[in-house]
């Protein structure tokens, strides 16, 4: 008994008509595409409320940055290592205090810490962009003062160009932690002087 075979053109391969394969790949780029689009208005946007709301101390920040680089990556690598760490913890604990008949509400112990990473992290891309923008225009402004959204545009743009190459997601990561690190830094060199008046308070 023969078997009828029924070959459509996509398994056969007809030359001028895309392969399975290709439409795959095709598929996985406009997804990538359609991400990253998103991603860089979300960040643009927060961008833009930054500059409304907190100017003075983005360009704070950004002369703690361009004047002690090496130290703010070591703050940003630190604060990241601690945030992972520290929302492990919390995953553990939970885990725990569940195994021990908490009640499931305990869960927004690793639910807050995530979301506020999330949303930290989205306001560290969105100064990150700003601060690109305001090295790269500082050579052009007359007072080392660049226009902050004119800063923030270029960054954006910058840092979007950059992550369609291969390494461009490692540059915009980079950037991401330095300015962790500034912020960080920054705020430790602003509270370290109360410190000594806190323990005193707490062992009192």
């Amino acid at each position: 008994m023969v078997r009828a075979v029924v070959l459509t053109p996509l398994s056969v391969g007809v030359d001028g008509i895309p392969q399975p394969a290709d439409l795959v790949a095709v598929g996985d780029i406009v997804v990538s595409i359609i991400v990253a689009i998103s991603y860089l208005s979300v960040t643009l946007f927060v961008g833009a409320m930054l500059v409304s709301t907190a100017g003075e101390r983005i360009q704070t920040v950004g002369d703690e940055v361009r004047q002690h680089p090496v130290r703010s990556v070591g703050f940003g690598l630190g604060a990241v290592i601690a945030g992972v760490g520290g929302y492990l913890l919390a995953g553990v604990m939970a885990a725990g205090l569940a195994e021990r008949g908490a009640p499931p509400q305990v869960g927004i112990l690793v639910l807050v810490p995530l979301v506020g990473g999330v949303i930290g992290l989205v306001v560290a891309t969105a100064l990150g962009q700003l601060l690109v923008g305001i090295v790269l225009l500082d050579r052009v402004s007359d007072d080392g003062r660049p226009n902050l959204w004119a800063a923030l545009i270029v960054g954006t743009v910058v840092l979007g160009v950059a992550a369609i190459f291969p390494a461009g997601d490692l540059v915009g990561v980079g950037v991401t932690v330095v300015v962790i690190g500034g912020v960080t830094r920054r705020v430790w060199r602003t509270n370290s002087d109360r410190l000594p008046d806190l323990r005193d308070t707490l062992l009192e």
